[in-house]
């Protein structure tokens, strides 16, 4: 069961694998807001945690595909135990790289030894030394002798996004996502998503389209949207002419098709697809 972790009524997705699971498996898109270290100082592309809409939180949990999770400890200053274990880390991968680093030097060495030999010989005939004397093995480790220790500046640092301490977990329920999908108008937007996401479309926000959902025939990455999604929460609530026909141009302009989703008067979920042409139909 993937972990989720809320933060502020928003749950986060903070593990790649997690991500792509969730992606290709069950159709959530979600919406990365972190940066990315190698591709800094950018917006065109972000990278991992991944924040979910609360409708696809909750849709998650009630599947059973996931499990919603609050850390009380995460904002916590970490205690001298827990400072000396990141120490013990850092030391360790310090270790690790200059081991590594050792390793190569010694190979590039060897690879070059001869050329050493000949440089130094020359150096010394140049200087009218003819009695010379050579040991290649004996030169070799002079050479590494010499190799300069690894700064801890120069170290390459792996920045976990995912917690790798052991924290405090607490187990919550869709209560606390913000905004709420269990009472008003969040409880008629979930009940709505979910069963545009049963009818297995691919659904990001529509927020930048004047609608509250896009629905994709396949992954966002490769498909266009076909539908722009507006919810009716209110089934007394009067839609003038004027505001169907904007909505319906408007999806024109943008090469989609209109759907108002809202409840009937048995209590079900039921579409209305907006298209312009002469008329609003």
């Amino acid at each position: 069961m993937i972990p989720l972790y809320v933060e502020k009524g928003i749950a986060y997705v903070w593990n790649s694998e997690d991500w792509f699971t969730l992606r290709a498996n069950y159709r959530i898109c979600g919406s990365l807001i972190g940066s990315i270290p190698s591709f800094p100082r950018q917006n065109d592309f972000l990278g991992l945690p991944m924040a979910l809409t609360s409708e696809e939180a909750a849709l998650l949990i009630e599947k059973g595909y996931c499990q919603l999770y609050e850390l009380p400890n995460i904002i916590s200053k970490p205690s001298e135990e827990e400072k000396q274990k990141v120490k013990e880390l850092e030391q360790n991968v310090l270790a690790e790289q200059t081991e590594a680093l050792k390793k190569r030097k010694i190979e590039q060495l060897s690879q070059k030894i001869d050329i050493i030999i000949a440089g130094k010989r020359q150096k010394l005939l140049s200087k009218g030394i003819t009695d010379i004397k050579l040991d290649k093995q004996t030169l070799l480790q002079e050479e590494i002798n010499k190799l300069p220790k690894l700064a801890p500046a120069h170290v390459l640092t792996h920045l976990p996004t995912e917690l790798y301490t052991a924290t405090e977990k607490k187990i919550a329920s869709i209560d606390v996502l913000h905004p709420s999908v269990v009472e008003g108008k969040g409880a008629i937007k979930y009940k709505i998503f979910k069963n545009l996401w049963e009818k297995h479309y691919h659904i990001t926000s529509g927020t930048k389209f004047g609608c509250d959902y896009l629905l994709y025939p396949g992954d966002p990455v490769r498909f266009h949207a076909t539908y722009m999604v507006r919810c009716i929460y209110d089934q007394t609530a009067t839609i003038s002419p004027a505001q169907l026909v904007a909505f319906g141009r408007l999806s024109v302009a943008v090469n989609k098709l209109a759907v108002l989703a809202f409840y009937n008067s048995l209590g079900k979920i039921e579409y209305q697809t907006l298209q312009w042409h002469d008329n609003v139909i």
